[in-house]
């Protein structure tokens, strides 16, 4: 499971602030407010993700349409993009983008969670609240959200795979 947590949705104007990972069951978090930068919060990352059998698919929710493009932009804003980059991200991952999956009819995540019951720990925070969350410092509910997300998105995808298992089949 992947996600990013952002101070907005223009990757050229905003920063990312947590990169989240479920990985065997336990969830990573690259948090800014723990870095010297975000360049280096976002490398400590890729870092893990290169670690990651290249046979392995990585699912999200709108992870190749918001997350993965717009870190790619933030590296490029920094002068940072490569071609190795471009591979790690790109080329040689397999990714299950759900939002893709389930039509790329602009529902959020939690539209399909109401839908299909699946229950969020932290239902009150949301993404809109992230900067004004970092503004204030309150980067506990910065992490429960991007945790909630990591969640219901692989909630989403195990239902999902009952659903179509020789579609959503890793």
């Amino acid at each position: 499971m992947f996600d990013i947590e952002t101070l907005g949705l223009d990757a050229f104007q905003h920063q990312v602030v947590l990169i989240g990972m479920k990985i065997e069951g336990k969830i990573r978090q690259w948090k800014l407010w723990e870095e010297e930068n975000e360049l280096g919060m976002v490398f400590k990352c890729l870092e893990t993700l290169k670690t990651i059998p290249l046979y392995e698919t990585i699912v999200g929710y709108n992870n190749l349409k918001f997350d993965v493009p717009f870190i790619a932009t933030r590296l490029t804003i920094h002068g940072k993009w490569t071609s190795d980059l471009w591979e790690l991200l790109y080329q040689d991952r397999k990714w299950i983008d759900l939002y893709q999956f389930l039509g790329n009819d602009f529902r959020r995540l939690s539209s399909w969670l109401e839908k299909l019951e699946i229950k969020r720990t932290h239902k009150d925070i949301t993404g809109r609240h992230i900067p004004m969350l970092y503004a204030r410092k309150e980067y506990e509910k910065i992490m429960q959200h991007n945790t909630d997300d990591l969640e219901t998105s692989e909630k989403l995808y195990l239902r999902l795979l009952d659903e179509f298992p020789g579609i959503l089949r890793l």
